[in-house]
């Protein structure tokens, strides 16, 4: 049928340019859209810098809801875990989890690891962490976390089957850490009198570590367990002289347990002070010299930061 007065060309014209208008005003809405997106995906993630987890919440929760890109469930997800909420994010990946890209799903079953990391829910944690062992991605960081999940527990040999796991520059970056696993094994082997094997932990530990001022001290211990006076005063003497946080954490024990022999340490300890000769005779404290954290005992790990070997003496400095 055709219109009176108006041909079939013009018609075909007016469709053309109301469709080419309905495209670009669709284009339009969809970039102010992105725009939109973009800047409170930013706004959150200034929040989140900034430790306004209430926030970021407020607003990644509200990106989650408009849009289902992986990047903001994920964000959302990680920020639910930090703030405590961990059946929040085990829901919103465990959602991920069933997402039809590999490489998300990978990404959601280690995200899903440290969920139940955070919960205490071991078990599950290294279920999840295991069954990434087979990816190119996240191999490096599933092995990191399960030492973590072993040493949890205690479980050291665990922790050492890990490392090894390990490529072999991985290994020789992370060989004093598998050096205090080592010494862990070894000091349990003394607490039940079990001579020979702390023995065999040490050696193993100073395979990895020669230098390890841990070795060192449970060799002297072993040596006073031996009924080796004099070689326990040598091996004090060379973990005592290598650094004052050394000495200051470890001159107790070793004047108790070695007895009338406490004076051949004093001696050697005058003929070779340790390194960093500062506020002799003030009580014992120590700060991590990664994360800041002081303490009044001595702990080869710190409690705050996780890093091995970190203490340091602050006697005579303020904390």
């Amino acid at each position: 049928m055709r219109l009176r007065g108006i041909g079939p060309e013009v018609l075909l014209l007016c469709f053309l340019v109301v469709g080419a208008a309905a495209f670009a005003l669709g284009r339009r809405t969809a970039r102010a859209r992105r725009v939109r997106s973009n800047i409170d995906y930013f706004t959150g993630l200034d929040h989140l810098v900034n430790d306004r987890f209430d926030r970021a919440t407020e607003v990644f929760s509200r990106l989650a809801k408009d849009s289902r890109e992986a990047e903001i469930q994920f964000a959302l997800g990680s920020l639910m875990r930090r703030r405590g909420e961990v059946d929040r994010a085990i829901a919103i990946h465990t959602e991920l989890a069933a997402h039809r890209e590999a490489g998300i799903r990978e990404q959601a079953t280690l995200a899903l690891g440290l969920d139940y990391m955070s919960a205490g829910l071991m078990d599950r944690a290294e279920e999840k962490l295991r069954s990434l062992l087979g990816s190119a991605t996240y191999r490096s960081a599933a092995l990191e976390k399960l030492a973590w999940v072993h040493e949890q527990q205690r479980d050291w040999r665990g922790a050492l089957d890990i490392w090894r796991e390990l490529p072999p520059e991985d290994q020789r970056e992370h060989a004093p850490v598998a050096a205090h696993y080592c010494c862990e094994l070894a000091e349990a082997a003394l607490l039940t009198g079990d001579l020979e094997g702390a023995r065999a932990q040490i050696a193993a530990a100073r395979v990895h570590d020669p230098a390890s001022a841990r070795t060192t001290i449970l060799a002297a211990r072993l040596a006073c367990a031996a009924g080796e006076p004099a070689k326990a005063v040598d091996l004090y003497a060379q973990a005592l002289a290598k650094s004052r946080a050394i000495h200051d954490a470890f001159i107790g024990e070793a004047n108790s347990v070695l007895g009338p022999h406490a004076t051949d340490l004093a001696q050697r300890l005058r003929e070779r002070p340790p390194l960093d000769e500062t506020g002799a005779g003030e009580p014992a404290r120590f700060r991590c010299d990664q994360c800041g954290v002081s303490s009044v005992t001595w702990h080869w790990r710190c409690p705050g930061c996780r890093s091995y070997d970190s203490l340091q003496s602050v006697n005579n400095r303020a904390l």
